[in-house]
């Protein structure tokens, strides 16, 4: 009688060195976020952040409300950088 054992393998996978990593299946393409540097991570919030202003910026125009709140917005910016 032959026994055989089976041990499931995971890849991991780095594209920047060692900041994000990702793991997938031995002969599959599709893979999953592993672990991401907090260093990174942050970076990335920032940058979605500053593609949801972007998104707000635009959407003002049609939007008394948020027009509104962006006016008041870039007034506390300004009074702030004077102090």
């Amino acid at each position: 009688m032959t026994v055989s054992k089976i041990t499931e393998v995971t890849i991991f996978e780095s594209p920047d060195g060692g900041r994000t990593v990702y793991a997938r299946n031995p002969g599959s393409a599709t893979r999953e976020l592993y672990s991401r540097e907090p260093v990174l991570q942050k970076e990335l919030d920032e940058l979605e952040q500053s593609r949801r202003w972007v998104e707000i910026l635009g959407a003002r125009k049609d939007n008394p409300a948020l027009d509104e709140l962006c006016q008041q917005v870039e007034i506390i910016y300004e009074l702030s950088r004077k102090e």
